[in-house]
């Protein structure tokens, strides 16, 4: 448990990664994953709300739809400067990768969280939300891929020379 701990907390960020290969490779998808959402939520005129979301529009006035895109827009300036953390990561720091695994298990629950205090009723809704579909997959894969990337290798020991037999 305590190398486990070292590993999620390493006392040296730097760019020895020890964990597995393959939870690497898998905090890319979660990187793209943020980069589409960041960029959607930031740079899109509604922040996605209706035309990922299917939120339907309000009407109003004053319009209370521009709050509500103003709100998604501001989230995806914090998601913008979390895909720069991730970045720097991938650059500079690889052995932070299993806390940014669970970090991203933090922000999971907190959403389901989230749901749970403040639920949104479906009525206001065309479709499920994308990322309501994809909630409980994507929590299953980040523990996934920090198990995967705390896991130490098991070390087999080195097999025994075999000399070869001469007749002697």
């Amino acid at each position: 448990m305590i190398n486990t701990l070292e590993t999620i907390f390493p006392r040296e960020a730097n760019n020895d990664y020890q964990g597995s290969p393959i939870a690497f490779y898998g905090f890319l998808p979660i990187v793209a994953m943020q980069a589409f959402s960041a960029c959607v939520h930031y740079f899109t005129y509604d922040s996605g709300k209706i035309q990922i979301a299917g939120m339907i529009p309000f009407e109003g006035t004053p319009d209370p739809s521009g709050l509500i895109f103003a709100l998604g827009a501001n989230a995806g300036a914090w998601e913008l400067i979390i895909l720069a953390i991730y970045g720097i990561v991938l650059w500079r720091y690889r052995n932070l990768i299993p806390l940014v695994f669970a970090l991203a298990i933090a922000k999971s629950l907190l959403d389901f969280g989230n749901t749970f205090l403040h639920p949104i009723d479906p009525a206001y809704f065309e479709h499920t939300p994308p990322a309501l579909i994809v909630r409980l997959p994507r929590l299953g894969f980040e523990v996934l891929m920090l198990f995967l990337a705390v896991r130490q290798p098991t070390k087999s020991p080195a097999p025994a020379a075999i000399l070869p037999d001469h007749g002697h």
